[in-house]
């Protein structure tokens, strides 16, 4: 009969435990029965191993389903960055073309509104020439009437 430390020597090696989803002691019923020589403390012992080992794969299988959804999700940020920069550097242009057009416009109307003053000011003088010879011709008229 093999010793204890002789029969579990593989399960203690590293390199037994790949993390993939065969294990030997899932073809087999992993608990070790008393005809197996061994105490029942160790018998605990055997099976608190396993269950650890057997907590430890799925442990190492959620990590790894959550680093596939990080680089999944990785992938999908960057793709998504990517569109934006794009769409910003659109916007940018947008508003250099909009700052320049909103320059010439303004320039523009200031242009029209120094004009639309001349213009008011030329109204304004040939409103105020009539007043002043309509004024004085009716001065004249008033002082002849007055004079004679």
């Amino acid at each position: 009969m093999q010793s204890y430390d002789e029969a579990f020597l593989p399960f203690l090696d590293p390199e037994f435990d790949s993390g993939f989803e065969c294990t030997p002691w899932a073809e087999t019923d992993p608990t070790p029965t008393p005809e197996s020589g061994l105490s029942l403390a160790e018998q605990r012992r055997i099976r608190r191993m396993m269950s650890n080992r057997e907590s430890a794969r799925r442990s190492r299988m959620r990590k790894q389903r959550h680093l596939e959804e990080l680089r999944s999700r990785l992938t999908r940020l960057r793709a998504e960055n990517q569109e934006l920069t794009s769409r910003l550097g659109g916007v940018a242009q947008q508003c250099l073309f909009f700052h320049s057009e909103n320059h010439w416009l303004r320039a523009e109307s200031d242009a029209l509104r120094r004009r639309l003053l001349a213009a008011r000011r030329v109204l304004l003088l040939r409103r105020l020439q009539r007043l002043m010879s309509m004024h004085a011709s009716g001065f004249e008229q008033t002082w002849a009437s007055l004079i004679s």
